[in-house]
């Protein structure tokens, strides 16, 4: 029986089929849009001006209270406005200043409200 595929997953890199990467299930799917949408920029992906964080404009900021605040309120907002399915449980900022000063390891978990037996969490660095 041929596997079947949800979509492709983000970032496009090679797959085992010699084309894109597929994801397999829905989870797979949701989890790596939910990468994506946390990674793009305001104002990146043409005609969704909105689409997106402000992650970036954060990134060589002095690190504060406030600029994390700022950070979890841009993913917070990116996620009700364009993934609402999805609810966040845990939101985690972590700032290894001995590695990068310059750098926030983003942890979310997260869950689906119309199954909130299913969690699943992502991590990105920007």
């Amino acid at each position: 029986m041929a596997q079947k595929y949800v979509g492709i997953t983000l970032p496009i890199t090679n797959g085992n089929t010699g084309m894109f990467a597929q994801s397999t299930s829905t989870i797979q799917q949701i989890k790596s849009n939910y990468k994506n949408l946390i990674l793009t920029k305001k104002g990146e992906r043409l005609m969704q001006p909105d689409f997106g964080t402000d992650l970036h404009r954060i990134l060589f900021e002095n690190i504060t209270e406030n600029t994390l605040d700022n950070a979890r309120l841009t993913v917070v907002q990116a996620t009700e406005r364009w993934m609402p399915f999805l609810e966040i449980i845990k939101f985690e900022l972590q700032n290894p200043v001995n590695e990068n000063p310059h750098r926030i390891n983003i942890n979310v978990t997260y869950r689906f409200r119309n199954n909130p037996t299913v969690t699943d969490s992502i991590t990105v660095s920007v």
